[in-house]
Order: structure tokens, then C-alpha cells, then sequence
């Protein structure tokens, strides 16, 4: 019998809590692309949203604060979801530091983002939107799972 087996075996158990997260932020990436694609759907189209869980969802879609400088809110959602689920992809691919510090970088900004939008939704408009809320706690859980995240080692050159 040789060690290769058994290496390979007892290394397997440390990886799977780092794959498992890896498939979870994936997970969470498509989750939330497809939410703020939807929403910018709507937005395009210009048809009525409706909410099943809480009202107001027409509120906050046809809102001035809907929209910045034009462009819905909900494609730049759209956007940074593509690149946080590239960022996903590349994570669970490579061992890079650069794409680890990177993607949590961006996870951070995507959760900063998610207190203002709550905000105006509760204090501003008085109104909550499902798809917004749902993509605002999609934001908050990529932030906290890039924090379980280890970054890799810094290599150094000789």
C-alpha cells in the first residue's frame, strides 16, 4: 500500500470546509446576478413589480433613487454580481492572493453598499422591495463569507 493514498485522504478533509465555501459564495454570486438582472428587467420593460412577502416594491423601483445619473441601480447590481462570481470562479481555481484580496475587497464594497440602499428603503421611501432585500442580505453574506476566507501566504522571491 502506498502513502499516496493516505496523503491524499488526509489532506481531503482540510479542503472541504474551503470547498464547500467556494461553492456557497458561487452559490450566492448566481443567486444575486440573477435578482438584480431580474430587476433590471423590470426596470427596462417598465412593468409594475410585485412583491409576495412585504409591500412596496413598485415604490422603491419607481423611486428617484432607483436610478443614478440614468442607469437603474439594479445593473450595477447585475454587474457586480458577474464580477463577484468570476471572482468566485477564480477563487476555487487558483491559490492566487491577488484574486483572494481582490474578491474580498469587492465583497466588502458590495456590503457598504447594501446599508445605504436598506436605508433609504426604510427611513427615505417607507417602503421595502423583496428582490432588494433579498439582494441586500446576498451582499451582506458574500462580505461575512469573505471573511472565513483564508488568504494565502505571501510568497517571497529569492
Amino acid at each position: 500500500m502506498s502513502a499516496a493514498p493516505v496523503q491524499a485522504a488526509a489532506a481531503s478533509p482540510a479542503r472541504a470546509p474551503r470547498r464547500a465555501l467556494g461553492w456557497t459564495l458561487l452559490a450566492l454570486s448566481l443567486l444575486g446576478f440573477l435578482v438584480a438582472f431580474y430587476l433590471t428587467l423590470v426596470h427596462y420593460r417598465g412593468t409594475i413589480l410585485h412583491c409576495y412577502v412585504v409591500h412596496g416594491c413598485d415604490t422603491v423601483q419607481s423611486s428617484r433613487y432607483a436610478t443614478v445619473f440614468g442607469v437603474p441601480i439594479a445593473l450595477f447590481g447585475t454587474v457586480y454580481f458577474a464580477a463577484i462570481f468570476y471572482g468566485s470562479v477564480a477563487l476555487m481555481t487558483t491559490r492566487s492572493r491577488a484574486a483572494s484580496v481582490s474578491y474580498k475587497a469587492l465583497a466588502y464594497l458590495g456590503a457598504l453598499a447594501a446599508v445605504p440602499l436598506l436605508l433609504l428603503q426604510a427611513v427615505v421611501l417607507k417602503a421595502f422591495c423583496t428582490y432588494c432585500i433579498a439582494v441586500e442580505v446576498v451582499l451582506v453574506l458574500t462580505w461575512l463569507g469573505s471573511l472565513w476566507m483564508r488568504t494565502p501566504e505571501r510568497t517571497t522571491r529569492t
